[in-house]
């Protein structure tokens, strides 16, 4: 009986431990990118995260829709880019000095998107928004 008790309470640890691991980010890599043809890049000096404030960022920041990104981002000429894992599968990322992120599938198309602008979020960041 003890065994049964003890065999059961181990299942449900483990498969209450791969439910909490959904949509939990690590990140594989990342660069700051600069496009200094835009005449306002030099607002990107003061922009710095290290990898533990990007996996901070996808984590805090509000995942939104489409419609509520389109119409709330602001995107800056300068982000940080690299790859992530998510769920078990690698995509590609970026967030911009503003406070906007997004994830890519391996063709390039958005599968997520987040907004960073409340005083929650940015007081987390050096100079995100």
């Amino acid at each position: 009986m003890t065994k049964n008790v003890v065999c059961a309470v181990a299942a449900l640890f483990i498969v209450s431990c791969s439910f909490n691991y959904e949509d939990n980010f690590k990140i594989l890599t990342f660069k700051k990118v600069i496009d200094e043809e835009n005449t306002q890049y030099n607002v990107c000096d003061n922009l710095l995260l290290t990898k533990t404030e990007i996996a901070l960022y996808f984590d805090n920041a509000e995942q939104v829709s489409n419609e509520k990104e389109h119409g709330e981002s602001l995107i800056m000429p300068c982000k940080y880019s690299g790859k992530l894992i998510m769920d078990h599968k690698t995509y590609s990322y970026d967030i911009f000095a503003g406070g906007s992120g997004y994830i890519y599938n391996n063709k390039g198309w958005v599968v997520k998107n987040f907004i960073c602008k409340d005083t929650s979020c940015c007081n987390q960041f050096s100079n995100l928004c």
